[in-house]
């Protein structure tokens, strides 16, 4: 619980400092986060235009959190969408598990998954049904997502 106070805390405190209203999402069980930078990390091994500042907030309270946390560890898990290459979820783990060691985060607390499309927050069918080609796209990109769970704490 005291954790669950200073992660909400500490992203009240990032949420104002960039003059923005954060995304709700918690560590608890069963719950989903993800950065929706995931959602554009194209094919080809690069990002799209459509990747937000908000990822990049996102991304830096996660930081924070484990700077502040030194004992947590985590597990980021990739996911894909239906049309998308197995393999692109552990590359998108991989790219937040980078970032994360890029900002001063001991690799070894973080451990990388690749789900593919094992998992979809929203199932095919539910996507097939859909009218247009651009809800299908819209809807199949929340698919593709980095979620991270808390997965323990070494003994300090």
């Amino acid at each position: 619980m005291k954790l669950l106070l200073i992660l909400f805390t500490l992203l009240s405190f990032v949420s104002f400092a960039q003059g923005r209203k954060m995304p709700p999402f918690s560590f608890q069980e069963h719950s989903f986060q993800f950065a929706d930078a995931n959602r554009s990390y194209s094919q080809d091994g690069g990002f799209t235009q459509a990747d937000t500042l908000s990822d990049e907030i996102i991304l830096a309270s996660l930081a924070k959190i484990l700077e502040l946390n030194p004992a947590l560890q985590i597990e980021l898990v990739g996911h894909t969408a239906l049309n998308e290459k197995p393999e692109l979820g552990l590359e998108r783990a991989t790219y937040v598990k980078t970032k994360l060691a890029e900002k001063g985060i001991d690799q070894l607390r973080i451990s990388t998954v690749n789900e593919e499309h094992n998992i979809p927050l929203l199932a095919d069918h539910v996507i097939m049904s859909l009218p247009s080609k651009i809800e299908k796209d819209a809807a199949n990109e929340r698919n593709r997502r980095v979620e991270v769970r808390v997965v323990g704490a070494k003994k300090e």
